[in-house]
């Protein structure tokens, strides 16, 4: 009888000793995915399952890396059949691409469909077109102002380039899955998506896991979160970049277990007549649009949110607000936009926005 309690006793001993050990902080860095700089923190008491984890993290990332590749082939022994850039050499062939892509270009045609063709990913040359001026290394036109005969170069490139109403048509057969692009000027840029597509993949992934602790900055522009560790809250304090005032910030997020994304015009652009040109383009106008300087969204899925950042800043204040009263609820969608007179405007649900 004295031996059945103190086995009970040891085990009741290990079970509190293993529910009272504190998780230890395990952080990954990815350096070479996305174009971008990869952080990811998690709380675990399981060593091994940290290192799993790491590894399984980065082959997503490196999936969705190579997949969405929009200026190198395939690397050698990648695994996959082909990515963006080699799709984009072919007009009109069935071209066959893995489940993982197929799956990809579906879901920006759904988000085409949402958003009435504000989200398009065949606008690529369009897209190039502003670059080519904003990275000319030679002239330094990247915050800078152009002189007229750039700006209508732009122009007159953008004139011969058109708008494709059907750009890709994506079939199945037989468990196979194929893209055929429709038009020369169709190029697929999945620079606004894939991003946000593979962190949601890692975020789904991480609770899968049974972890509740952890947080996702895949650059500055797109972070996932579970809870914080280190607050009572279990709240993240997610401050807001100001597009206007260098290193400074205009307003913090209080956030848990969301995914917060923003588009902005601060860092890749040039001026021209005192407005910024960036490189985010409208697929009504072929331009990049002056109504706001940043669209931050928060939400449940940073796959879409990533998307819906993009075609939100090209939309007018008309078409934004009657996109929020269709979708607002349904999506679980909050909005900060720091506009372009510098006003800020937030449309909220349950998180809270404290303005500085």
């Amino acid at each position: 009888m004295k031996k059945g309690i103190v086995f009970i006793t040891l085990v009741l001993s290990l079970f509190l000793l293993t529910a009272c050990k504190k998780p230890t902080l395990y952080t990954f860095n990815f350096y070479e995915y996305m174009d971008t700089f990869i952080s990811i923190n998690v709380y675990t008491t399981d060593a091994s399952k940290a290192d799993t984890m790491k590894q399984d993290i980065k082959e997503i990332y490196r999936t969705y890396h190579e997949l969405s590749n929009n200026y190198f082939a395939l690397s050698e022994n990648s695994g996959f059949k082909e990515n963006i850039y080699s799709v984009n050499q072919k007009i009109n062939q069935d071209i066959e691409i893995d489940e993982e892509l197929y799956l990809m270009l579906e879901e920006a045609e759904r988000i085409k469909d949402l958003t009435d063709g504000y989200f398009d990913i065949s606008i690529g040359k369009m897209v190039d077109a502003w670059k080519e001026v904003i990275f000319d290394e030679d002239n330094n036109y990247m915050h800078n102002e152009v002189p007229t005969s750039v700006f209508q170069s732009v122009l007159t490139k953008l004139e011969d380039i058109s708008l494709v109403e059907e750009p890709y048509l994506l079939t199945t057969s037989s468990g196979q899955y194929f893209v055929k692009l429709t038009h020369e000027d169709v190029k697929l840029d999945l620079g606004a998506l894939s991003k946000g597509y593979a962190t949601q993949l890692v975020y789904e992934y991480i609770l899968e896991q049974g972890i509740k602790f952890f947080s996702i900055s895949a650059g500055s522009s797109s972070i996932s979160i579970g809870k914080n560790y280190n607050r009572n809250t279990h709240m993240f304090h997610v401050s807001l970049a100001s597009p206007v005032q260098t290193g400074q910030t205009y307003g913090m997020l209080y956030v848990q277990n969301k995914a917060i994304n923003t588009s902005g015009n601060f860092e890749q652009y040039f001026l021209y007549e005192g407005l910024r040109y960036h490189h985010v383009v409208s697929p009504m106008t072929k331009m990049p649009a002056q109504y706001y300087h940043t669209v931050t969204l928060i939400g449940d899925d940073a796959g879409l949110l990533d998307a819906l950042t993009t075609a939100l800043i090209s939309m007018n204040e008309e078409k934004f607000e009657q996109f929020l009263e269709q979708h607002q609820q349904s999506l679980n969608l909050e909005v900060v936009r720091f506009n372009y007179d510098e006003t800020i405007t937030s449309h909220l649900i349950d998180t809270v926005f404290e303005e500085f």
